[in-house]
């Protein structure tokens, strides 16, 4: 039986491969984490969006823990099972009148996995609205790999500025509304968003995990967090927890594998 899930919201999950709203968070702890952001782009003059863009609950404690939190992995382990990775996390952050969208595309083959099994857990920072741009999908997607080509467009925030290159019935989308604290869960269905026309900004926490089972590009090992259960097949390297934010041992472990160095400027006490 589902733990976190009411049996009709798991057989959803399982029919319609998305999800939402589910909670997550306490309103007042997705305040606190996006102040937490917002204080650090007044204290160093950086966009947090750059800074975190790559597993940044490498970075800070409080994205580790909301990463780890049991009414999140409750909710993944009633579609996923019970040992879950958590591969890749970022932000998705559009101030109001931002011009940038996600383009149509399935985070299965963005990172080429095998077998195509994942959970996001998109978690709002912000009320997640159509106006300001709120996650939208593609139901009946996720039955097959549909493929991408590249794209020339700056306002494309999807880091391979890719998109999905057949026809799709975009007419059916389903926007997935959330408010401060509310998650959506989706797996390998066909997904974007658009700009943001309101005022307002839209943060989102997205959080992606997989069972142990799967790999990335081809078999090519890379790192993951293991967050419950146990890795019996070992395809990824596992990466520590911090114990308080900018641990030493973690941003080590981040600066290898992202390839890029974090100055002093971020380590305070």
């Amino acid at each position: 039986m589902p733990k976190a899930l009411s049996q009709e919201q798991a057989d959803f999950f399982a029919r319609e491969n998305y999800l939402a709203p589910v909670p997550a968070i306490a309103p007042e702890r997705a305040a606190a984490v996006l102040a937490e952001l917002d204080a650090f782009a007044a204290r160093t003059g950086d966009d947090p969006v750059e800074v975190f863009k790559d597993k940044p609950h490498l970075l800070l404690k409080s994205l580790s823990d909301v990463a780890r939190d049991p009414h999140v992995l409750d909710a993944i382990e009633d579609v996923l099972g019970p040992d879950i990775l958590l591969i890749e996390a970022g932000f998705f952050w559009k101030l109001g009148g931002d011009r940038q969208y996600a383009a149509w595309h399935q985070d299965a083959t963005y990172l080429r996995m095998e077998p195509p099994v994942c959970v996001t857990a998109w978690i709002a920072l912000t009320d997640s609205r159509i106006d300001n741009g709120c996650l939208r999908v593609i139901p009946g997607t996720q039955h097959s790999e549909l493929p991408l080509h590249m794209i020339d467009d700056p306002d494309n925030y999807l880091r391979m500025n890719r998109e999905i290159s057949v026809p799709l019935a975009a007419d059916t989308a389903v926007n997935l509304e959330l408010e401060p604290g509310e998650m959506s869960l989706h797996g390998r269905l066909v997904h974007g968003s658009r700009p943001n026309l309101s005022d307002r900004r839209r943060v989102g926490y997205a959080i992606m995990y997989i069972p142990p089972h799967v790999t990335l590009n081809a078999g090519t090992m890379s790192s993951a967090t293991l967050v419950r259960g146990e890795d019996r097949y070992g395809h990824f390297e596992p990466e520590p927890e911090p114990r308080y934010d900018w641990d030493p041992v973690t941003v080590a472990w981040y600066e290898r594998q992202a390839g890029q160095g974090m100055t002093d400027t971020y380590r305070w006490d």
